[in-house]
């Protein structure tokens, strides 16, 4: 049996928006030459939202992630990159064979790059994406801290990937 995919409005406009935004990242990529001396998650945003303890997961799992990803272009005294976490999206999952984006998690932050005199040398709006169920089933022990940390992971890859590019 062959399955289709059918297109839904929801589909559409999500493609839509994808295909237009595509273009619009205005700042290019400072490029592996720039050292980061620290790394800074703030999470008040998702505290202020009701996030509760998962914030202070994301807060720290995040700087990990990020140590680990720039751990080529460290340097004391280098730039800071900060990362304000925005929000946090976890819907319910309950499982599907269609995946239309309905089912999907977002984490969104806004990462500010600063040289040594707090001068602003990058900044980038970063939203990543993971559908629900790509960390296995929806009924399995520990289910939606995997789907945050799959989330975390892919945040931090895009951040690096914009930042150095």
């Amino acid at each position: 049996m062959v399955e289709t995919m059918i297109p839904t409005r929801r589909l559409f406009i999500l493609g839509a928006a994808t295909a237009l935004l595509a273009g619009c990242q205005t700042t290019p990529p400072l490029g592996s030459g720039t050292a980061i001396g620290a790394i800074r998650v703030d999470v008040s945003r998702l505290v202020e939202l009701g996030v509760g303890p998962r914030a202070e997961v994301v807060r720290t799992r995040l700087e990990q992630e990020l140590a680990r990803g720039f751990a080529g272009v460290r340097q004391p005294g280098g730039a800071t990159l900060a990362v304000a976490v925005r929000g946090l999206t976890l819907p319910t999952y309950v499982g599907g064979d269609i995946d239309d984006g309905a089912t999907s998690d977002y984490l969104e932050s806004l990462v500010t790059v600063t040289g040594r005199r707090g001068e602003v040398l990058a900044t980038y709006p970063v939203l990543s994406m993971n559908g629900a169920g790509d960390s296995g089933f929806w009924f399995s022990p520990g289910i939606d801290e995997r789907r945050v940390e799959r989330l975390i992971v892919n945040h931090a890859a895009w951040i690096r990937k914009m930042v150095l590019g």
